[in-house]
């Protein structure tokens, strides 16, 4: 006798679930406001991202005398930041004996093809949001947000363009007198980071920080300002408003670091042969299994650096 197959267990069919939950995602709130916003723009090929900038004024404007004389010089006032582009890619693996046994009417609880498609879309999904967040010290990695927005914004080359220039000033970030205690002077420092991010009509649109940071802000907030009226206010994605500007936690936010970012200016930027494309399934040489791959061709780039913001604080 089988001792795992008594009178009861042979002649009753087992329950199972046929809704399969996530345990793998973790908070990605800047891939998803990227995602929301229409930030993801796919450009049909090149050897490079690029983001037009305006870099300096047109000189030809000015008052002048009833009968002056306008100046008409030719302008070379507008230039580009360039991106290098990279990949990210994963498989999808079938076994064929799996797939075969998964076939009955009766037997399958869950599609296979289907659960595979999905688990990859989820695990792309979590890779992306952690790309975006990349300091681009690993070759291949994204230039993520932590290249971009940094701490000592006056060094280093972004785009092709060298912060540490003077005539570059407008490329730098913001950065914020770092906070030794958020209850004491936490929203007033996010306050003079946020109008410092500020030219005119232009300046950021979302917070982003950690858990730990992000409880601490609600934590100095009174009821009526924690329920301020936001872009988010009908999506479930969790998230408080500051200035109006909604503020998010990442879970790949650095410890004690906050970010006041313009989003109008971060573009997720993907060549259209590798907008998160899956190939078909084909049979492996030497195994009973089929696989297929999906791959994203993308890096995240900025338009603008002086609309960004960047502050510290340890508690």
């Amino acid at each position: 006798m089988n001792t795992s197959y008594g009178r009861l267990v042979t002649e009753t069919l087992q329950h199972h679930g046929t809704e399969i939950f996530d345990a793998v995602s973790t908070n990605n709130a800047l891939f998803f406001m990227l995602k929301k916003r229409g930030n993801i723009k796919v450009v049909a090929g090149g050897r490079v991202f690029t983001h037009p900038i305006y870099w300096k004024q047109n000189s030809t404007f000015g008052s002048i005398a009833k009968l002056g004389t306008i100046p008409t010089g030719l302008q070379d006032d507008l230039t580009r930041a360039e991106y290098p582009i990279k990949v990210v890619a994963g498989s999808l693996n079938l076994s064929i004996m799996e797939e075969a046994m998964n076939a009955g009417n009766k037997e399958k609880l869950i599609d296979m093809a289907r659960e595979v498609r999905e688990g990859a879309e989820i695990s792309m999904r979590e890779v992306m949001g952690d790309q975006v967040w990349k300091d681009g010290t690993l070759p291949n990695d994204f230039d993520g947000l932590q290249h971009l927005v940094v701490a000592a914004p006056a060094v280093g080359t972004v785009g092709g363009i060298n912060r540490a220039t003077a005539a570059n000033a407008a490329w730098k970030n913001q950065i914020g007198t770092n906070i030794t205690t958020f209850s004491t002077h936490g929203q007033s420092r996010w306050n003079n980071l946020l109008n410092s991010c500020i030219f005119g009509t232009q300046g950021p649109t979302c917070v982003f920080t950690t858990k730990a940071i992000y409880a601490l802000y609600e934590a100095s907030l009174t009821t009526n300002m924690r329920y301020y009226q936001t872009e988010l206010a009908d999506s479930q994605f969790r998230h408080l408003a500051f200035a109006t500007l909604p503020v998010l936690f990442d879970d790949n936010c650095p410890s004690g670091e906050t970010y006041f970012l313009d989003l109008n200016s971060l573009w997720l930027q993907l060549l259209a042969r590798g907008n998160f494309k899956v190939t078909p399934f084909q049979d492996s040489i030497n195994q009973l299994s089929k696989v297929a791959k999906m791959f994203v061709f993308g890096n995240l780039t900025m338009g603008s650096g002086r609309t960004q913001g960047y502050i510290e604080a340890s508690g």
